[in-house]
């Protein structure tokens, strides 16, 4: 909800206690909104909200990224229990988050914990991730002797292919979509890195883009061996390492989406039965959506306010403004 307030030529005393008046109604409304979700229904006559908390309960003053914690904690229970396994949830939705070494410590951790023979379902939500944090996933998955189901509502790019390689068997959403595992290195797309000396003349290029060009020849070396040794034998169709390397070297840029079809094509054993558990455990965290306040000071003699000097709205103990003010 956006609440709007402008032209009100907020002025001295009476300035201040409108603005205490403006924060007072934000944090009623946004209580309310809180107390107002309800998305799963009643049960046994309470009306709960996503996290299964009821209005008034014991945590009903969380805020709505506690409460969205709480959801997919629920639903990932709910789903480890309908499955009878041990889910390992690689979910990223900032920008920032990818798979890295903590991704790594945490797979192993809870695949030691689990057992030799347990059911593991991996649910995947990724654009992909470090290289060497993959390599540890993907050993501890290759040796781990239960059957591994990897699950891709929405996406599983580059390392989160990889992964999803390393299981028996992928479930896709009809609309998700994995990548090409080529890698990339400096920012920049190995296997085109590599070829630089063959288009351009020692002359032309740096000393240090020469060094960097060889590193990359070496890093597509590697990960054609590791994809080939760690992709799972049931989606190689000839024994080969066929698929790795077109997926590595295939021409496709490095954001390419395969859809599940194309997927298949390649002969991957992929279905696209996804249960709606794995779409609600990769949803997107709550966005900060505090009021939209409009603060327009009357200024005497056309002087503009700077907005550094301006009364500042207080955050919550998450850190979200309860409004934002801008200035215009």
């Amino acid at each position: 909800m956006v609440g709007l307030v402008t032209g009100i030529g907020l002025v001295g005393w009476g300035g201040i206690a409108s603005i205490g008046g403006l924060v007072a109604g934000a944090l009623a409304l946004q209580q309310r909104m809180r107390d107002g979700r309800a998305k799963d229904g009643q049960q046994d006559g309470v009306v709960r909200n996503d996290a299964g908390i009821p209005p008034g309960g014991p945590a009903a003053d969380i805020s709505p990224y506690e409460a969205y914690k709480l959801g997919v904690e629920r639903k990932v229970a709910e789903f480890s229990t309908a499955r009878q396994s041990t889910v390992i949830k690689i979910v990223h939705h900032d920008p920032d988050e990818y798979v890295d070494h903590d991704t790594a410590v945490e797979v192993i951790d809870t695949l030691r914990k689990a057992g030799p023979d347990a059911k593991i379902d991996v649910v995947l939500h990724t654009p992909g991730g470090i290289s060497s944090a993959t390599q540890q996933i993907l050993h501890a998955l290759l040796n781990h002797k239960g059957p591994k189901t990897a699950y891709v509502p929405y996406r599983a790019k580059s390392a989160g292919t990889m992964i999803a390689l390393a299981c028996d068997e992928i479930v896709m959403g009809p609309s998700a979509v994995l990548g090409p595992i080529d890698p990339q290195y400096s920012w920049l797309p190995a296997h085109y890195l590599a070829e630089l000396p063959s288009d351009k003349s020692a002359d032309r290029i740096s000393d240090e883009m020469l060094v960097l060009s060889k590193m990359a020849k070496q890093a597509m070396k590697e990960a054609r061996r590791f994809a080939c040794e760690y992709v799972n034998d049931a989606h190689k169709q000839d024994g080969t390492c066929s698929l790795t390397d077109d997926l590595i070297g295939g021409g496709r840029n490095h954001d390419y989406p395969i859809l599940p079809d194309e997927a298949k094509g390649f002969g991957l054993k992929v279905r696209t039965n996804m249960p709606d558990a794995c779409y609600g455990i990769c949803q997107p965290p709550p966005k900060d959506e505090p009021f939209l306040i409009v603060s327009m000071f009357n200024a005497e003699d056309g002087e503009k306010i700077d907005p550094a000097k301006a009364p500042q709205l207080p955050r919550d103990r998450n850190g979200f403004r309860l409004g934002r003010d801008v200035f215009r």
